[in-house]
């Protein structure tokens, strides 16, 4: 393999090829490889603009961009969920598949390390503390690359009305569940245990901005005025405390 981005993303797309069936993936599949892809050029923007240029770190911020949700081809294969709760962790699994399966030929452990703890580590509530400064940015880089990009293509799908195409079992539900609201008072924080509708994802979606590592991925959805139609859209809601304690955090940041 050597460090090759054009390599790595043949390995990833031979990958995602095995779960096809007549020439197909599964609809949710699809989404998933689109998603990887969007995610590696922002992985790999990030870590631009925040001037990463030792040796191997475009190859690194493009991998772990690429690879981070290797796991969710069989999630869904097997499952037919994207529901962590309902199958497996995505994040350990997916380290699981990359260690026996990825070529790391010619890849300096160490650097194999920070792609696989970046897998392991980027839908956990946080990056665990004792994990070395050195492998932790790399978590950290793909954690906010990859929540731009569900930002992004939440508030695409509201606009065009596809939204429970992306986020089915919310379909169900409307308004916020008490039991979430109060999680985030309480915490800052809101688990998907109790969201049920597409309001409670999105006030969970709020309280990822304050778990952004970077400033540069602050003012991107910043600038595209993400926050603000998140708020916008809860107004109807009585969380006027809790909402406006999170806008101005983020405005803060």
């Amino acid at each position: 393999m050597m460090y090759s981005s054009e390599k790595t993303e043949k390995w990833f797309n031979d990958y995602v090829d095995s779960f096809r069936i007549e020439g197909e993936l599964a609809r949710m599949q699809e989404l998933k490889r689109r998603h990887s892809f969007r995610v590696q050029r922002l992985a790999s923007a990030i870590a631009e603009a925040l001037e990463w240029r030792e040796e191997n770190d475009a190859w690194l911020g493009h991998a772990v961009g690429l690879l981070h949700d290797t796991a969710r081809f069989s999630q869904y294969r097997d499952y037919q969920t994207f529901q962590d709760s309902a199958s497996f962790d995505h994040g350990d699994r997916g380290a699981e598949i990359l260690a026996g399966l990825f070529d790391w030929e010619g890849i300096d452990r160490g650097d194999k390390e920070k792609v696989l703890a970046a897998v392991r580590h980027h839908n956990k509530i946080e990056i665990p503390a004792d994990v070395p400064l050195s492998i932790y940015r790399w978590c950290a880089l793909i954690r906010d690359a990859d929540k731009i990009d569900v930002f992004r293509m939440v508030q695409s799908r509201i606009d065009n009305g596809t939204v429970y195409e992306m986020l089915p079992r919310h379909k169900k539900v409307s308004g916020l569940s008490p039991a979430l609201v109060e999680e985030v008072r309480a915490t800052g924080r809101g688990s998907y245990a109790n969201a049920r509708s597409l309001q409670d994802y999105r006030l969970i979606q709020l309280t990822w901005a304050l778990d952004l590592n970077y400033p540069v991925s602050v003012v991107t959805l910043k600038e595209e005025g993400i926050f603000r139609r998140i708020a916008d859209d809860l107004k109807e809601y009585p969380v006027a405390d809790v909402v406006g304690g999170l806008m101005k955090k983020i405005d803060e940041f």
